[in-house]
């Protein structure tokens, strides 16, 4: 027992040493009714979590680290729009490319954009196959 002693100490020391870096740098303001800008209306909670887990599946799946190349961070690259669906219980969420807020042209891909069925709770369901993407590509063509 007097081996493992040292060890615990050493394992419990290290384990609480690492302290998160903040997401934020830097001093927060607060808006007041002067500078307070709305970018989205009141929405549900489910709607906004099934968003975030969309984009950060995205991100993650992303191969090229230049198609983000400008943005301060790949959210500022794209547009989400969320609605529902033929199945109850999952939101849809399509993301669009809007690299003009990166500097340069909007689009960087042809014909590109994602779409996902994500739970309310933030769980990714699927991804739309290429298939469905193309068809509807096709429907906005008309």
């Amino acid at each position: 027992m007097s081996n493992a002693y040292p060890w615990m100490v050493v394992a419990f020391a290290l384990s609480g040493c690492a302290t998160p870096t903040p997401a934020w740098k830097g001093k927060v303001k607060w808006p007041d009714a002067a500078s307070e800008k709305n970018i989205v209306a009141g929405l549900d909670a489910g709607a906004t979590l099934a968003a975030a887990a969309a984009v950060r599946e995205m991100i993650a799946q992303t191969k090229d680290p230049r198609l983000f190349r400008g943005c301060y961070s790949p959210e500022q690259g794209l547009s989400v729009s969320v609605f529902t669906g033929p199945t109850p219980g999952l939101y849809y969420v399509k993301l669009n490319q809007r690299f003009d807020r990166c500097g340069g042209p909007r689009g960087r891909v042809p014909d590109w954009w994602y779409l996902y069925a994500v739970t309310p709770q933030g769980e990714v369901v699927s991804e739309a196959p290429p298939l469905l993407k193309e068809a509807e590509v096709k429907d906005e063509a008309l």
